[in-house]
């Protein structure tokens, strides 16, 4: 048989996998084969229709016998490594691109497919060079090829924002009704801080293609994150309506009734998107908060325990059951998960402070004091830290004149902070100013009136204003809210300058401590 037939065999072929026709494409092809077994492009002509019907085996079959006759064959390589790439096989892919580009340096899809592969492989940078590249030798044909698309997901996931919004852009130019593209560029908007920005590509999503639930679901999080939390919720109802199966529609959801308010619901829609996936640690986490909201630590804290059953070198996880633990007064069991906090991140201070709670729970005022210190050296900026080392001192020292003077500096770390008005209130009461320190204190109590601290001070400064019945309730009330017994030793000042009050009322709170 002559080149000539085999010519006409594989135009033939060519023509029918055109029109769609490829088992007939096949057919040509093999015809081609059978009669002239050593043409190359006959193997690769029916390799292409190999892998436009999936059967991918097959198709590499007859790209490795194209490389045997022809290794210099750059498209067999490009080719091979597109198939690998839809295998996800990304070294094997990787390699034959990088074949395809050293055959010719030239080669923009093969730049174009390395570019993908170091996406998919998370090696950002690398495809960022790759697709620069490709840009670089002939621009359109490489934004054809989606190089844009691809150097804007890699900037997104380095978050540098600008860039990928400015890439997707550039892209949307070669594809604009690419429903997946504008998606990507409203994620971007919304990532980069402006989810207003996103909302114009989702709605054109919308319009190109009104049964898209990733899409109602992207716009409803942007509705979210603008505090629209109907129209968000509308969005996920959407969504949902069209796949119910989706956990990250519930969990957002979820968010949005949180939102409002609803916390019922939300709790809902947390346990739903749980059912669908287990392991989803981000709901256990959110779920946790609402029950901590609503007083229930041993739920929050089987949430943080799934967490860790899943990730157990997860820090916040270990932080926040250990002080789940403290409120369930458990405090054994809560040192020993701040100790593993702090053994994973020993510069976390806010571990440092609620162990230290935990020893004042267990009388330990020594450890209790050196964890209290180390939290403030650690990370000055939060007033909870300085004032809970300060208070302990207090226990166990009267203060001389320079607390006062150092509670005020420990309160401009966060001067609106519940923390920051104990600092002063307390302040003001130790130079006397009760006025102004009774005035800080129901700051506190505005800002939260579950903690003990303002309750007890207030208590304190009460007593020393002859106002007994004011001074019994509010001890009463720290006492009630579980304040560490080991803290009422201020009670103590009261000996000398209220001894009535000392001994009707003070004495019984400290020997029942």
């Amino acid at each position: 048989m002559t080149t000539g037939d085999v010519s006409e065999y594989n135009k033939r072929g060519a023509d029918y996998a055109l029109a769609g026709d490829y088992n007939q494409a096949l057919a040509e092809f093999s015809l081609a084969i059978h009669n002239h077994p050593q043409e190359a492009s006959s193997y690769y002509n029916r390799a292409l229709v190999y892998r436009s019907l999936n059967e991918y085996e097959q198709a590499l079959k007859d790209i490795q016998r194209v490389i045997e006759l022809q290794p210099t064959y750059g498209q067999a390589y490009y080719q091979r490594g597109i198939i690998y790439y839809l295998q996800h096989n990304n070294r094997r892919a990787l390699y034959d691109f990088s074949m395809a580009v050293a055959l010719n340096v030239q080669d923009v899809q093969a730049l174009v497919g390395r570019g993908l592969v170091y996406n998919v492989m998370e090696e950002y940078e690398q495809a960022i060079l790759n697709l620069d590249r490709a840009l670089t030798l002939d621009e359109h044909n490489a934004g054809r090829l989606g190089a844009y698309a691809s150097r804007g997901q890699a900037y997104a996931a380095l978050e540098r924002l600008s860039e990928a919004i400015a890439d997707f852009q550039r892209a949307l130019a070669f594809k604009p009704q690419d429903v997946v593209l504008l998606n990507r560029l409203g994620a971007a908007c919304t990532d980069s801080g402006h989810p207003e920005h996103a909302l114009e590509y989702y709605q054109k999503a919308l319009e190109l293609q009104p049964g898209t639930a990733f899409t109602y679901n992207n716009r409803g999080e942007a509705y979210r994150l603008l505090e629209r939390y109907q129209e968000s919720i509308e969005d996920f109802d959407q969504a949902l309506a069209l796949d119910d199966s989706l956990a990250t529609v519930y969990y957002n959801r979820g968010l949005s009734y949180d939102g409002l308010q609803a916390t019922q619901r939300a709790l809902a829609d947390y346990t739903l998107a749980l059912a669908l996936n287990p392991t989803f640690t981000a709901v256990y986490h959110d779920r946790a908060a609402i029950y901590i909201r609503l007083k229930h630590y041993q739920e929050a804290a089987d949430d943080y325990s799934r967490i860790l059953s899943y990730d157990p070198g997860n820090v916040m996880a270990r932080f926040s059951r250990g002080t789940m633990y403290i409120y369930l007064s458990q405090p054994g069991q809560a040192i020993e998960d701040l100790n593993r906090a702090i053994e994973l991140r020993p510069d976390f201070a806010c571990a440092y402070t609620n162990r230290g709670e935990a020893y004042l729970y267990l009388r330990d005022l020594k450890q209790a004091a050196r964890d209290c210190r180390h939290s403030w050296n650690l990370d000055g900026s939060h007033a909870d830290h300085g004032w809970m080392a300060q208070w302990v001192d207090m226990c166990s020292l009267r203060p001389d004149a320079a607390v006062p003077e150092r509670l005020e500096r420990i309160a401009t770390a966060e001067p609106a902070a519940y923390a920051a008005y104990i600092c002063r209130g307390v302040a003001h009461f130790l130079e006397q100013r009760h006025t102004l320190a009774l005035q800080e204190l129901e700051y506190a109590l505005a800002l939260d009136l579950d903690r003990w601290d303002a309750h007890f001070w207030k208590g304190m400064i009460s007593a020393s204003l002859g106002k007994d019945e004011e001074a019994l309730s509010s001890l009463e009330r720290a006492v009630a809210l579980n304040i560490p017994s080991i803290l009422l030793a201020p009670l103590h000042w009261l000996q000398q300058e209220h001894a009535d009050f000392y001994a009707k009322h003070a004495m019984p709170f400290l020997n029942r401590a």
